[in-house]
């Protein structure tokens, strides 16, 4: 085998390393072992999903083609939900310790600032609304992770190296897979498969399923650069700038002095041209000469390009294949949606994928993943491309509309907001199966909506006392009343005296609620919905 190739140049305080393939035990080319779930791609979706099934006890391998954590910022906006998902995987303190925390951003027209924006926080949330970390940082942060969960419990993630899928069929109670590293080939089983594998799925492309939607011609260049700027942590957009005109400017700020600019490529313009390193150090110098910033030393660190568009499979289930991030679906970059969304897939996947896993639920459990997945992405789809029409107009109809909201916004605020980004927030699955509807009148968050964080009384907050499984939420007068029909689920008696009764998911939704105690017998069959085992029971 030829010598190991040296690890990328590092970034910052970030230094790569290069892992090594290695092979199974082996008997006549198959692998010895079965395994429950076969995992594609191991960018943070698919160590996000791997980890979400090893904190419900059920093992994974994953398979990551390439050697290293992904070159690159990519990814660099990850929100409050996201955080959440991140505390219930064991990764939260590093997010937290290296992260740039941001609440607010400004626009400009041409050199006019016309909006700012602050997103909703305050001084009782433990988290913040976004936060600001180089992708590959949340890769290494995630595997992190994976080693402290296999340190506790030996092999709960099999993370394979260098190693692609290059091929798989379905068969009867399973899929049988082709791996291949530098070391050689073999096949392996697995109960259950999920694409991780991006926006090129692999995957995908041999199942010839395709991406339904919108796909726009605007396109963006990214540019990663490193500067001693000592600016505030927020997000800053140029519509229409003197340095850029026709187009539009975004920066920001990441760990290491290390900052993010993406620009609008105009009609016309190549994209190769864009790319070269001239191309760069003309724009990135006409670009802080122009905000004050051009004495500063600088210097590129990377660079790529990107189109916007929002497109979806029709389903994310394939009998016993299943898709998530980025193999999913496609969302534009503005108001961060893509990554935040894959995290949300896995979040949502995990815990059913493991009930099934572990014999407890029935697989049409799995078909409730893909009908909310998807209602979210529509619902995402919905504010992003509202966003992105207006970042990239695709017509000049459009164009018109855009030019006229920006002049006007400096004197008229209302419209200003026409310029908000619309960042992402938690979604409600408002339709979903698993949810039971009220029976009463009830307050506090809908079934299908996630359960927002409070601090507590005696101190610390809500969120860290909620389990993996199912929760129970409810007042500590009926926790005694409740102790019986919930010893399968976590009982947080932590509800104010006046507060509903709440039947939490594993990844933080309401399945149901009461205004006080649930009648008899409605716990259980809220759980059964839950779980789909209802649906098990009328089909069976």
């Amino acid at each position: 085998m030829p010598a190991p190739e040296p690890p990328p140049p590092s970034v910052g305080a970030f230094h790569y390393t290069r892992h090594a393939p290695q092979l199974p035990p082996l008997q006549h080319g198959w692998e010895t072992r079965r395994h429950a779930v076969a995992i594609v791609g191991g960018g943070p979706v698919g160590m996000a999903l791997a980890l979400g099934l090893a904190m419900q006890g059920v093992p994974s391998v994953l398979l990551e083609a390439d050697d290293t954590v992904c070159t690159g910022s990519r990814a660099i906006c990850v929100s409050r939900r996201s955080l959440q998902i991140l505390q219930r995987l064991g990764a939260l303190d590093a997010f937290l310790a290296k992260g740039l925390p941001w609440t607010a951003g400004r626009s400009f027209y041409q050199t006019t600032e016309v909006l700012r924006f602050a997103m909703p926080h305050d001084a009782g949330q433990k988290l913040p609304p976004m936060l600001n970390l180089s992708q590959y940082y949340i890769e290494q942060f995630l595997l992190d992770a994976i080693a402290r969960c296999n340190a506790a419990t030996p092999g709960l993630v099999d993370l394979r190296w260098g190693t692609a899928l290059t091929g798989f069929a379905p068969q009867d109670g399973g899929v049988r897979l082709q791996a291949r590293n530098a070391l050689g080939g073999y096949t392996l089983a697995a109960d259950w498969l999920v694409a991780c594998d991006g926006g090129q799925s692999f995957v995908r492309k041999a199942l010839g399923l395709e991406l339904h939607g919108a796909a726009y011609e605007g396109r963006y260049v990214i540019i990663d650069i490193e500067l001693p700027s000592r600016h505030a942590v927020e997000r800053r957009a140029w519509f229409d700038p003197p340095w850029h005109r026709g187009g539009t400017v975004l920066m920001h700020p990441q760990p290491d002095d290390i900052w993010r600019i993406d620009y609008q490529l105009r009609a016309g313009q190549s994209t190769e041209e864009a790319l070269t390193p001239a191309a760069v150090q003309a724009f990135v110098q006409r670009h802080l000469d122009a905000i004050g910033e051009g004495h500063l030393p600088w210097k590129p660190v990377w660079t790529s390009v990107y189109r916007a568009g929002a497109m979806t499979l029709d389903s994310y289930r394939h009998g016993r294949v299943l898709f998530a991030g980025n193999a999913a679906h496609a969302m534009p970059i503005f108001g961060v949606r893509g990554l935040n969304s894959g995290f949300d897939d896995a979040d949502n996947l995990a815990w059913k994928l493991a009930l099934v896993a572990r014999g407890e639920a029935g697989s049409a459990l799995l078909d409730s993943y893909s009908q909310e997945r998807i209602a979210a992405f529509h619902t995402n789809a919905e504010s992003a491309m509202r966003s992105t029409e207006f970042m990239s107009p695709p017509s000049r109809g459009f164009d018109l509309l855009r030019e006229a909201a920006l002049s006007l916004a400096e004197r008229h605020r209302g419209i200003a907001q026409l310029i908000n980004p619309r960042q992402t927030e938690a979604v409600r699955y408002a339709d979903s199966p698993l949810s039971t509807p009220d029976a009463y009148a009830t307050t506090g968050p809908l079934p299908g909506e996630v359960l927002a964080d409070r601090p507590l009384p005696g101190g610390g907050h809500l969120l860290d006392h909620t389990g993996t499984g199912f929760t129970l939420l409810c007042r500590p007068a009926h926790a005694a009343a409740l102790a019986d029909d919930a010893d399968a689920l976590t009982l947080l008696p932590l509800q104010p005296d006046d507060g509903p009764t709440l039947l939490l998911r594993p990844d933080g939704h309401v399945a149901a609620r009461w205004p006080g105690l649930p009648p008899a017998g409605a716990l259980a069959r809220a759980l059964a919905r839950a779980t789909c085992i209802h649906h098990e029971e009328t089909t069976a």
